[in-house]
């Protein structure tokens, strides 16, 4: 009788445990038909923008948005000079950081922009790519970092990077996968805006 009983214990604490990282999953599921449903959205409105900075600025609002980030940047590559432009940045330093320039290859944001590849990143100090230049220049903390690039084909147009969680949460492989999927609407409808300079 007591073999049953601790049996039947036993199983009921598996199946309540069972239940609850069902429960867990399906929450998952659904914040990210949520999320995929605002990035449809956000697509939709980015190819019908007409002019472009107000595009670089969606972009980037829709980034932070869909990621519950605090900062971030929209970087274009120059390819003159082989430089990423900071054209459009939002939060604690956004005033100090537009226009700035750094080399194509230089931090985070840099080899994404070199090799194409997305990053993520959540203990930057880390990682050997992380470059401290902007912290230590403006005074920002840098823990975690996602970078995508903005491409068409191996035509690497510019890096999207969001930077730190409002929840101080880590960045997930879903986080990547969404911003890789705007980056690559943006990119396309950037696309547009070079053609019509031709």
């Amino acid at each position: 009788m007591k073999t049953t009983l601790r049996f039947l214990q036993q199983e009921n604490a598996r199946l309540q445990e069972e239940n609850q990282r069902l429960q867990d999953e399906l929450g998952l599921l659904r914040d990210y038909l949520k999320a995929l449903s605002a990035l449809e959205n956000a697509a939709d409105r980015l190819s019908s923008e007409q002019e472009f900075f107000p595009l670089l600025h969606k972009i980037l609002y829709y980034a932070l948005s869909l990621l519950d980030a605090t900062d971030g940047t929209l970087a274009l590559l120059d390819r003159e000079t082989k430089e990423l432009v900071f054209a459009v940045v939002r939060g604690a330093i956004e005033d100090d950081l537009v226009d700035f320039r750094m080399p194509q290859g230089e931090g985070i944001m840099g080899w994404v922009a070199t090799h194409g590849k997305p990053s993520l990143v959540n203990e930057v100090d880390q990682d050997w790519r992380f470059s401290p230049r902007v912290d230590m220049l403006f005074g920002f903390d840098t823990q975690s970092m996602l970078c995508v690039p903005m491409k068409i084909d191996s035509l690497i147009l510019g890096v999207i990077a969001v930077v730190n969680k409002h929840s101080g949460a880590d960045f997930g492989e879903i986080d990547q996968t969404l911003l890789s999927i705007l980056a690559r609407a943006a990119a396309v409808a950037l696309s547009g805006f070079d053609e019509g300079a031709e």
